[in-house]
């Protein structure tokens, strides 16, 4: 009965972790990211985001995952993160001292039922998605402390069990064990503060000696490790690099500790401190958890460089798992830098398609990058958005989810026409010179529009843009001209009827995106560019060869 207990005891800690670091998340999406992405211009500022967001967060391994993401997603270098992930281990010290001094010393029982009820009420009918989030955290904080009740009642339960007592006060290598305990704990629960809160539970019930529990704490920072190693499978360099940072700074200030550790013990045993009562022992060993922590930080200080370095020279393979770099199920989990990421992803994807020269398909019978892996990096951009969307949102953000996927589609549509050009109209389908340089020249123009069309003032974009269709219908009328004169066969004049109009569609494709990034990236000024978001065909009739675009790949009209 008592092992029952201590095991859903070590669940309802869990899942209370689980639910305030998630809840937490959520609610604190905005201000995590402007931690992250504004707080680590420097060894103290990345120092500072790391404990502060970890102590917000309440999970370490959360921290270090996201920064990780944030890496493998660029939206932090190397240099900034790395000192975040060393403040997440310091600041993963609050954590253990939330648990010893509320959750061991002080009986909140009494607050523990209405968090849950709180939490839950404002889970269920709370009109905000933020405030439905913080719900969740509430309902997890009370659901954490009330596993951790049933940790200490089980841990009492069990105390008679001799081979139990005998490992965990201490008697036969008790630094090993201690060890050994606190890492296979972090790794099985995924949460060093899980490991700490039973190794803390253990001392606080009477059953666990300081060696023991002390070696365990230090067993469990090493355990941490094995989260952000996960994390970083299939990553950018840089992600690795980052997680193996984080195992090495954890390593380090273990084998320290570790080092250290029979001194302090010899120390405290001269001097009658590890003597004391349980409950003042718990606060010695959160003590001795902040402090090899903050030795580990001193220590990184002036290695950290060399450190960096080491690391730099390490993992220059390519990522070849994804075509969309930018993007990263770490992050996907906190909905508001998921927005960012998806938003960086699809100005690069924007950038690429838009450079691409139009009249070099018709003169080289080729574009410029693999449409192949373009296609497979929208099938993975979708796959995100449809991975995000499965969280709460709250409108805005399901707004911003709606314009990616549009921006997606205008984009997948704009590379269906490069593809039919390159298939139907490449090298070889003009042969008539004159005929060739009137439709490259056309072309031509769009791809220069096209290439600054991300960059340009809305007015400079929109007067260029008019300037392009002005001459759109004196281009029309040159080349079916040239059919009435014979000056070039009819065949290849309906070719190039074609290839002009494919050419405007491809550059209305690319506009239409315009005012869907303003939403993605959530300006306040909209780029009305083309009326409501460009969905509307333009006014003029199509001409002889012509055929209406209307989202779909186009047949061969010959």
């Amino acid at each position: 009965m008592s092992v029952s207990i201590l095991l859903g005891g070590i669940g309802l800690f869990l899942l209370g972790m689980w639910l305030l670091t998630e809840g937490l998340k959520l609610a604190g999406g905005k201000a995590l990211q402007h931690m992250l992405g504004t707080w680590t211009s420097s060894k103290r500022r990345g120092l500072a985001a790391g404990i502060l967001v970890t102590a917000l967060a309440q999970s370490s391994s959360a921290v270090t995952v996201a920064a990780i993401g944030f890496v493998n997603a660029q939206l932090m270098t190397f240099t900034q993160s790395i000192w975040v992930v060393f403040g997440s281990n310091l600041g993963s010290t609050f954590t253990t001292w939330l648990v010893t001094l509320f959750g061991l010393k002080f009986s909140i029982s009494a607050l523990t039922f209405p968090l849950i009820g709180i939490g839950a009420f404002l889970r269920v009918f709370a009109p905000y998605e933020r405030a439905r989030a913080l719900g969740m955290a509430l309902a997890g904080f009370g659901i954490l402390f009330m596993g951790i009740d049933n940790l200490r009642d089980g841990f009492t339960g069990v105390a008679q069990s001799g081979w139990l007592l005998q490992l965990l006060a201490g008697d036969h290598f008790p630094i090993f064990w201690g060890f050994l305990i606190g890492l296979v704990l972090t790794v099985l629960t995924q949460a060093s503060v899980a490991a700490i809160a039973i190794i803390l539970t253990a001392v606080a019930s009477g059953i666990a000696g300081i060696e023991v529990a002390a070696a365990g704490v230090i067993g469990a920072n090493v355990g941490t490790t094995s989260t952000a190693l996960m994390a970083s499978i299939g990553a950018t360099s840089n992600a690795k690099r980052l997680a193996w940072a984080h195992v090495l700074f954890n390593v380090i200030t273990a084998a320290v500790a570790l080092m250290i550790l029979p001194v302090l013990l010899w120390m405290g045993t001269i001097t009658g401190i590890v003597s004391v009562e349980p409950d003042a022992l718990v606060t010695l060993l959160a003590i001795f958890h902040t402090f090899f922590n903050l030795l580990g930080v001193a220590i990184m200080w002036p290695l950290e460089p060399h450190v960096s370095r080491f690391l730099l020279n390490r993992f220059r393979a390519p990522r070849e798992e994804h075509q969309a770099e930018f993007l990263d199920t770490n992050v996907a989990s906190v909905p508001d830098l998921a927005v960012r990421a998806l938003s960086a992803q699809l100005h690069h994807l924007a950038s690429d398609i838009a450079g691409q020269r139009l009249e070099a398909i018709v003169r080289q019978g080729k574009v410029a990058f693999s449409a192949t892996a373009k296609n497979r990096m929208m099938a993975e951009i979708e796959a995100y958005i449809e991975t995000v969307s499965q969280a709460s949102l709250s409108p805005a953000l399901a707004s911003q989810l709606t314009a990616g996927l549009a921006i997606k589609y205008y984009l997948h549509h704009g590379l269906q026409l490069l593809e039919h050009v390159q298939n139907t109209y490449g090298e070889g389908a003009l042969t008539n010179a004159w005929l060739r340089d009137e439709v490259c020249d056309w072309l031509a123009a769009l791809s220069d529009y096209n290439g600054d069309l991300y960059q340009m003032h809305q007015s400079l974009a929109e007067e260029r843009w008019q300037a392009l269709v002005d001459t759109y219908p004196a281009l029309k009328n040159r080349l079916m001209d040239a059919g009435t004169l014979r000056r070039a066969p009819i065949t290849e004049i309906d070719a190039a009827l074609q290839l002009a109009s494919l050419g405007r569609r491809f550059s209305e494709q690319l506009r239409h995106t315009l005012d869907r990034f303003v939403v993605l990236d959530a300006l306040d000024t909209p780029r009305n560019l083309d009326g409501d978001a460009g969905d509307e065909e333009p006014d003029d009739a199509a001409g002889p060869g012509e055929e209406r675009y209307d989202g779909e790949l186009l047949p061969d009209a010959r």
